[in-house]
């Protein structure tokens, strides 16, 4: 006995060439609508950005010095000079 694994009985998912061609142009259509928003959103997100930025490099941020390092950071120490008091176990 030979067994097969098609099955003689499945069932292909049949659709009218109707069917076939409105699906196409309803995913055509909706594709074309999704590029057209997106191209949009980007044209008049993209000067709002772009503006933003300028203006917050022209006016705002932190305040830059030139030749300041940003890994030294200056200030007025005090050294006071007086008795050290020893230190035990576990202290710095």
């Amino acid at each position: 006995m030979r067994y097969s694994t098609w099955n003689r009985q499945a069932r292909v998912l049949r659709l009218p060439p109707w069917r076939i061609a409105l699906l196409l142009v309803l995913a055509a259509s909706l594709g074309i609508a999704i590029a057209v928003v997106a191209t949009g959103v980007f044209l008049i997100a993209l000067p709002v950005v772009a503006i933003a930025v300028l203006a917050y490099r022209l006016f705002g941020g932190a305040k830059r010095r030139p030749g300041a390092s940003p890994h030294v950071i200056e200030g007025e120490y005090e050294i006071i000079e007086g008795a050290r008091r020893p230190r035990g176990p576990g202290q710095r």
